[in-house]
């Protein structure tokens, strides 16, 4: 009856031996490098993926701190221009005004009977072709152009 029993001991043995076989799998020595090979290709594309990452961020970094040097040199450039388009205005008051002055002493030298007298040189009011044309009116509007208010969203210095 022992010899039975070792047997069946034996049997018993090989059973589980090949239910162990099975569950966890015998691969073969090809099989098991190719799945290194595949692993270490997935954690080299993984580490290419990650410098790639990084290097965009920092790209990133960098043109976010570009945008906000162009604003802000937007800003002063456009405060830049306003100033120098309330500056022509008030170049252009100042020479409307004197061209009113020399309309008034034209007419005050005319003589009572209809005739002009001549006007000295050394006052320098003599009609000129070069005189500027009368563009105040315009830069004014220019000054005031919605488009100036959208820069800064702030109203033209010139603006009355």
């Amino acid at each position: 009856m022992r010899r039975e029993e070792g047997g069946v001991r034996v049997t018993r043995l090989l059973g589980a031996f090949c239910v162990i076989v099975a569950v966890t799998g015998c691969v073969t020595q090809e099989t098991y490098n190719a799945q290194v090979i595949r692993t270490n290709n997935f954690q080299r594309q993984l580490a290419e993926e990650e410098k790639r990452s990084a290097d965009l961020t920092a790209e990133i970094a960098r043109l976010k701190n570009q945008v906000i040097e162009l604003e802000a040199q937007n800003r002063a450039l456009t405060a830049q221009l306003k100033e120098a388009k309330a500056q022509v205005v008030r170049s252009l008051e100042e020479v409307g005004r004197l061209q009113d002055e020399i309309k008034q002493a034209r007419a005050a030298a005319v003589a009572p009977l209809g005739a002009a007298a001549p006007i000295s040189k050394a006052r320098g009011v003599a009609p000129s072709s070069t005189e500027p044309p009368d563009r105040l009116e315009e830069l004014k509007d220019d000054a005031a152009s919605p488009l100036m208010k959208s820069n800064t969203g702030n109203p033209s210095p010139a603006a009355p």
